[in-house]
């Protein structure tokens, strides 16, 4: 048996991105400009090398740096200068690099006449580039490829009903926890334990639908969730990555942070509100009723509850238990809905 792990293209989907962004840039750069016109038919080369390394450098810095304290306007800022330096340096590393491999002027020369030809413009380029790299890296985590790619598509633009598998995720004893840490540490815990599910969400194709309070409401198209049990593995994930940093919540909370889950599937509506705010959204029983499944972890004492509907589509030889635990019945349904908690023998 093998969890599901994070896809090649998502785990590194930001570079991939950044490197697109960045050619793009540098490639158009060269073209509109006489940048790389002494290099003959080698005259678009430089400028996209020159910006996928600015991305590659962007990212590097990304990934690095900490200026959550800090102002968006302050921290670009920052950011735009030391990119645009650094970029300077990379571009006169390309310059002599370039410069030597066509032989015609010695590393001495070449700096000279790029520092006389090119310094300002290249220097404004870089500072541009870095600020649209900030920019783009910036409204990607506030919104996701799901979203660009549908509104572009124009999917959803109307209501369409969907199979759908939704898993409600609530943090145990928020109440107690957050009069014991306090708003402003609890938040903090949040913070850390919604980060660390990131792993997961990736490794199962999860989509993240909501944030709300301290639950998290993911969402998988039926052929993208059942697809190797990714979402019923999903949980058995998102536990080992809080086992995995149970010494970090003990340092810095001296608790470990506990959570349960209810999980269905069905028929969604699925369509794009908002005028103000445009937002995907789901309507329909499936989410009620996921939302009463979920409540039910406290009366079963088990920390991860599902629907007959989804016990029912995995085959019966997983390394899972079922466990028969009672019936709920939904306002205007005429059957009762049998419910299972579940447990994972590895």
């Amino acid at each position: 048996m093998e969890l599901p792990k994070i896809p090649f293209y998502k785990k590194y989907s930001l570079i991939f991105k950044a490197i697109i962004a960045g050619g793009l840039l540098g490639l158009l750069y060269a073209a509109v400009t006489d940048a790389g016109s002494g290099y003959a038919y080698l005259k678009l080369l430089p400028g996209t090398m020159i910006g996928i390394f600015i991305s590659l450098i962007v990212i590097t810095f990304e990934r690095s740096l900490n200026f959550d304290k800090y102002s968006f306007i302050k921290t670009m800022i920052f950011k735009a200068l030391t990119y645009s330096f650094t970029i300077l340096l990379f571009l006169l590393f390309f310059v002599i690099i370039f410069e030597e491999m066509l032989g015609q002027l010695s590393y001495q020369e070449a700096v000279i006449k790029y520092i006389n030809d090119r310094l300002v413009e290249d220097f404004l380029f870089s500072l541009g580039a870095s600020i649209f790299l900030i920019l783009f890296l910036e409204i990607s985590s506030l919104l996701s490829s799901r979203f660009f790619s549908n509104y572009f598509m124009g999917r959803y633009h109307h209501p369409i009903e969907e199979e759908r598998i939704f898993m409600f995720v609530d943090v145990k004893s928020s109440t107690t926890l957050a009069e014991q840490l306090g708003d402003i540490l609890y938040s903090k815990l949040l913070q850390d334990l919604f980060n660390d599910f990131t792993d997961a969400i990736l490794a199962t194709r999860a989509e993240v639908y909501q944030y709300v309070g301290d639950e998290i409401i993911l969402t998988w198209k039926t052929t993208t969730g059942l697809k190797e049990e990714r979402c019923l593995y999903c949980f058995y994930l998102l536990k080992q990555s809080i086992r995995n940093k149970e010494e970090y919540y003990l340092e810095n909370y001296n608790i470990v942070p506990k959570f349960k889950a209810g999980m269905h599937m069905g028929t969604a509506v699925t369509t794009w509100v908002g005028k103000v705010k445009k937002e995907i959204v789901y309507h329909g029983d499936l989410l009620n009723t996921t939302s009463r499944i979920q409540c039910k972890c406290n009366d079963f004492h088990h920390d991860f509850v599902v629907s007959e509907a989804i016990k029912e589509v995995f085959p019966k030889d997983l390394p899972i238990t079922y466990t028969y635990q009672d019936e709920i019945l939904l306002r205007g349904k005429a059957k009762p809905m049998k419910l299972y908690t579940v447990d994972f023998n590895f």
